[in-house]
């Protein structure tokens, strides 16, 4: 532990300005937020960039921290949210999707449009909410805000996670339903 003992006693220390208050929660997170975009399987050099936005994130919005003693889970949260923010941005566009290298083979080419047409089959079966929800945070070019998506949608911000893990089962059961292959050549082998 550096100067500052507990997280509350640091927030405070931040809040009020001091620099080594800064350095230190820096220094004392920097670990854990730099692992979280290596597990997701970003290159080092963009793990750095993801933790910098993190840490750039925590230095404007600190005060907004409820509960001082949920620093760690704060962080947490705000890097997963950075990670899928930073994948976003990277993310091709869908139709884009469709060009394939011309030296790949022509049944690859048919396999992979295959698949997503059975998306976008299941995607519009999908209810109003779930298909705007999932549209806006994975295949809409830019990198929408929950706030602004929730508000767009009518939902609350913290709802989003949930509505989209229940949006993400819906079209499961719809891709299940309708014998796509994308279920079973997409699972990967237990370790």
């Amino acid at each position: 532990m550096g100067k500052y003992q507990s997280d509350p006693e640091l927030i405070r220390a931040c809040l009020s300005g001091r620099k080594s208050a800064w350095d230190e929660l820096v220094d004392r997170y920097s670990k854990l937020v730099y692992s979280i975009p290596l597990d997701y399987g970003f290159s080092p050099s963009d793990s750095e960039d993801i933790a910098q936005n993190v840490f750039f994130t925590i230095f404007r919005k600190l005060d907004s921290l409820k509960d001082q003693t949920k620093l760690s889970a704060w962080l947490i949260t705000i890097t997963h949210r950075e990670c899928w923010s930073f994948r976003r941005l990277r993310h091709v566009s869908y139709d884009e999707t469709l060009d394939f290298p011309e030296e790949a083979p022509p049944n690859e080419k048919l396999r992979r449009w295959e698949l997503q047409q059975d998306i976008r089959e299941a995607m519009s079966r999908l209810d109003d909410t779930c298909r705007d929800l999932l549209t806006a945070l994975f295949l809409e070019q830019g990198n929408p805000a929950y706030a602004h998506i929730a508000a767009r949608l009518d939902i609350s911000p913290g709802s989003i996670g949930p509505t989209r893990a229940r949006c993400f089962r819906k079209l499961e059961q719809i891709l299940r339903k309708a014998g796509s292959h994308l279920l079973e050549e997409e699972k990967q082998p237990d370790l």
